[in-house]
């Protein structure tokens, strides 16, 4: 690994470890506790895999790394519109989301990437059932977030997540489609996203 890419995988995981730290201790936040604390526990987890992920075999386009954008983009929309009072079965739905999401990642390990690349193939945990399982998770958080806003145009991030998700999914195994082993484990593992669905 370069220093370069040494030095901007340190400044960025300190960056994000930051984020679950403030997340907590903010005194301005008014999210329920238990949604602070998976987002403080997920950044954690990725803040953490940024800082030991391995070098890249290969990095995407940069219309590859363009096309995961949005849908970090909703997901940080999503968040915003949710209300300061969640019900209690969307704080769940939410929870759920966000340890399907740390569990993937725990999975990748030093595999992890934000944007498309080529890393060592993970095929087990979650990974043996989707070939997203932490896309999935995402997806989960972001319904989450809109259904306790509880109207009807708060729906607005979940509907523009799926395809954005999708388009994501994409760009990536255009990417990592290269691998050979890749190639191996998407003929063993089918679904991409949602079992029996897609």
């Amino acid at each position: 690994m370069s220093l370069a890419e040494r030095a901007f995988n340190l400044l960025l995981g300190l960056s994000v470890l930051s984020w679950a730290m403030l997340g907590l201790t903010m005194t301005t936040e008014v999210r329920p506790l238990a949604i602070r604390a998976a987002i403080a526990g997920l950044n954690l987890v990725v803040g953490a895999l940024i800082l030991i992920r391995s070098r890249a075999q290969l990095h995407g386009s940069p219309a590859s790394c363009m096309a995961g954008i949005p849908a970090l983009i909703i997901a940080g929309w999503a968040i915003r519109i949710a209300p300061t009072d969640w019900p209690l079965q969307t704080q769940w739905l939410f929870l759920a989301g966000t340890l399907l999401a740390i569990a993937s990642f725990v999975y990748l390990g030093r595999s992890f990437a934000i944007l498309p690349a080529v890393r060592d193939i993970v095929t087990r945990g979650p990974y043996r059932f989707v070939r997203h399982p932490a896309y999935l998770g995402e997806l989960l958080m972001i319904l989450a977030c809109c259904l306790a806003a509880q109207h009807v145009f708060s729906l607005g991030p979940i509907l523009a997540a799926i395809p954005l998700v999708a388009l994501r999914i994409h760009a990536e195994e255009r990417v990592i489609a290269t691998s050979e082993s890749y190639t191996k484990y998407a003929t063993q593992v089918r679904w991409r996203l949602v079992p029996l669905l897609w």
